[in-house]
């Protein structure tokens, strides 16, 4: 298990960034979502103002989920969150332009070909050598004066990778917004419900909100790694108690059992279900 509490760590300036705008971030975790596979997990803040982040349309070769915890975030095409609701990013789907202003967002990042915090800002800072990044690219101009533009975080992976990135067909043709509003409760055991929002690919990445109505235990088990915000109220594990803007992680391979009383609101996300071939790696 690994618990972050998030109001405890201070935002950091993104300096080595790959997108116009000012946007503050606080590392809540990076390891492995299961064997094989890497991950990122943080919590963003975009400014206002003159801050306001902006991306053009692109795509990734890695799934995303966010949370947004407030703010109104645009994804583009009609795609405008509201705090409280989550958003699956599907790898090899285009979404943008992004438009984000004054929004708080919880972001997790996964990929079997992941390039980690350091290993980007290091690639980032050697590339920054030869070129720039510029309104959301890395621009370059070669030696003939002829100027190459590429979608400046697919840049920074291709040039630490020494390989050209290829994109996955898309599972789905866009990313997928998740209105927690438009749910109803289902009981889930005695004492709490739960929301089931979404369940996605044959990886069954799963996003859901549970609620307390009575004093009750909900038990996270060892299939995956899973991990919970808590929206509201507080949650005991063991003798300790984490109060709301809590990070929980419960690791591929442990189960957590997460106590808490009436009122108490937590969203829940599951990872990638490992495969059987890379539980035997």
């Amino acid at each position: 298990m690994h618990v972050v509490e998030t109001d405890l760590i201070p935002y950091e300036l993104v300096a080595k960034k790959n997108r116009p705008g000012r946007v503050h971030r606080k590392f809540v975790r990076e390891g492995e979502v299961s064997p094989g596979v890497g991950f990122t997990a943080d919590l963003v803040y975009y400014e206002g103002g003159h801050g306001i982040f902006n991306a053009p349309r692109h795509r990734h070769n890695f799934d995303q989920i966010r949370f947004i915890v407030s703010g109104d975030p645009d994804f583009g095409h009609g795609l405008e969150a509201t705090g409280g609701q989550s958003a699956f990013f599907p790898a090899g789907a285009h979404y943008g332009p992004e438009v984000i202003e004054q929004a708080e967002v919880l972001l997790i990042q996964w990929s079997p070909d992941w390039v980690t915090r350091a290993q980007h800002d290091a690639t980032y800072t050697e590339m920054q050598k030869v070129g720039e990044f510029k309104d959301g690219y890395y621009v370059m101009v070669d030696a003939e004066g002829n100027e190459h533009r590429a979608d400046g975080r697919n840049a920074v992976w291709e040039n630490f990778m020494g390989r050209e990135l290829t994109y996955p067909t898309p599972r789905y043709p866009q990313p997928i917004l998740m209105n927690p509003e438009g749910f109803d409760w289902r009981p889930l055991n005695e004492g709490v419900a739960i929301k089931s929002l979404g369940r996605f690919t044959e990886d069954d990445v799963y996003v859901s909100t549970y609620r307390w109505d009575a004093r009750s235990v909900l038990d996270l088990p060892p299939e995956r790694m899973q991990f919970i915000w808590v929206s509201e109220g507080e949650v005991s594990i063991g003798s300790d108690t984490y109060g709301p803007r809590t990070v929980i992680f419960s690791d591929f391979g442990e189960s957590v059992l997460v106590e808490a009383s009436e009122g108490t609101k937590v969203v829940s996300f599951g990872m990638p279900v490992p495969t059987r071939a890379s539980v035997h790696i």
